[in-house]
């Protein structure tokens, strides 16, 4: 597969996460083989709180989690939320980059909420953050997993209250769950602006149904 070839990116709208979490492993075997080209999927999940590989039990002890090969510690998927899955090959010019790459994500969210009006920035603790008359608020959580230099996982974004509600009951990533807030933007506009500023940092994007590669 040409390494100019252009990006997928697929809305699957709702999706139970154990479902999506199967459909990442095929879609990293078919990113593996070169079957497809790196691929971004947009999804909204029931309400789930996950766990990652350096997670902590004192920070979910009120809840039921699933446990998932990702980085970092528990965090809420739910309503109101934007999860945005990267099946990306992470090498840049032969050498495996995932620092740049997870860069290039957090530059790449930064910028689109940037033109929307938010200040967003990073933080000492991990996630996407912006300025509000409370101080910082983290919008965004990050967790990445990465085989055989094919990425899975990525970044959820709040897109509404219900959405931080989900976070009450833990300490999201160790943190005091008060830092959690969300932007108030359209789903759908968010999304089109996400893959307009990830073109910026990863190339051109086509929109596909997932039902055009899964069987492959």
């Amino acid at each position: 597969m040409h390494a100019k070839m252009i990006n997928y990116y697929i809305d699957l709208k709702r999706m139970d996460y154990e479902k999506c979490l199967r459909l990442q492993y095929h879609l990293v075997e078919l990113r593996k083989n070169d079957k497809i080209p790196n691929t971004a999927l947009f999804v909204e999940h029931n309400s789930i709180y996950t766990i990652g590989r350096k997670a902590d039990p004192k920070n979910y002890e009120n809840v039921n989690v699933y446990k998932t090969d990702r980085g970092g510690d528990v965090t809420y998927h739910g309503p109101g939320q934007i999860v945005n899955y990267f099946i990306f090959d992470v090498n840049i010019d032969g050498r495996r980059e995932i620092r740049k790459f997870l860069e290039n994500i957090e530059n790449a969210y930064i910028k689109m909420l940037g033109s929307f009006g938010y200040s967003a920035m990073l933080d000492e603790e991990p996630g996407i953050w912006i300025e509000t008359e409370k101080g910082k608020k983290k919008v965004a959580s990050i967790g990445l997993a990465v085989k055989d230099n094919i990425s899975y996982h990525g970044i959820a974004l709040n897109i509404g209250q219900e959405a931080v509600n989900g976070f009450n009951l833990i300490n999201p990533c160790g943190l005091d769950n008060s830092v959690m807030s969300y932007v108030d933007i359209p789903r759908d506009k968010a999304i089109e602006a996400i893959v307009s500023s990830l073109a910026d940092y990863f190339g051109e994007f086509q929109k596909i149904n997932i039902d055009d590669i899964k069987l492959l």
